[in-house]
């Protein structure tokens, strides 16, 4: 979770953040670098969205959303591959944007921090459940299953209140030929959400459990 800030704080960074470099801007203040650069990061791309003319017209929204996306998925490559500034530009560049998605621009500070403080995200374990759960629909996209599984399985014990890792979780062993375990998740995450249930019924991940009784019993027909 971020740091709170207070006005005074936000102010005097404001201030002396050109005059300064920034680990004896940290020190200065009493507050760890990785959030200083957050804070930072998140101060100028606010900066840079009031200068910017909003989307004309709901096309031009959604190609700027889909280029958010794009422009996140290479960043989390250049992550992986521990390409840290190349990372923190295509994160910066999404943050300049501002696209209308909170959780996408969340994630991209999170990253952002990540590569500009020389960590990569297999160095620095991950603790918050929405980054485990992006890192491993990154993991399960390039067809690494396992380590998506791995991932997944890390969170055990955390708050999962929609029920999304449980369900990528089911997908993730489904396409690993796991199918009980896949079931069993899968259970899980119809049992936090119906949602769950809906989207599964189409899902093509699970598409190898659908010769299996207990899929239809769990989904019903579609």
């Amino acid at each position: 979770m971020s740091r709170h800030w207070t006005q005074d704080e936000i102010r005097w960074l404001n201030a002396n953040v050109e005059r300064m470099d920034l680990p004896s801007v940290s020190r200065a203040l009493g507050v760890p670098l990785v959030e200083v650069e957050r804070k930072l990061a998140e101060l100028r791309a606010d900066a840079a969205a009031a200068q910017r003319k909003p989307p004309a017209t709901h096309r031009e929204a959604a190609r700027e959303l889909t280029h958010a996306r794009k422009l996140f998925e290479k960043g989390m490559e250049h992550l992986h591959r521990r390409e840290m500034p190349a990372a923190a530009a295509c994160f910066s560049e999404l943050l300049e944007l501002r696209p209308d998605e909170r959780e996408l621009v969340d994630r991209a500070r999170t990253f952002l921090a990540v590569a500009r403080n020389g960590k990569s995200v297999k160095e620095k374990p991950l603790r918050d459940p929405a980054e485990i759960y992006h890192a491993a629909v990154f993991e399960k996209n390039r067809g690494n299953c396992a380590t998506a599984i791995e991932l997944v399985r890390s969170a055990d014990g955390q708050a999962d209140p929609d029920g999304r890792l449980a369900y990528l979780a089911a997908c993730c062993y489904a396409l690993h030929g796991r199918p009980e375990e896949a079931l069993e998740s899968l259970r899980a995450a119809i049992a936090a959400s119906d949602q769950n249930r809906i989207q599964a019924r189409l899902e093509a991940d699970l598409a190898p459990l659908r010769s299996q009784p207990r899929f239809e019993s769990l989904v019903g027909r579609a």
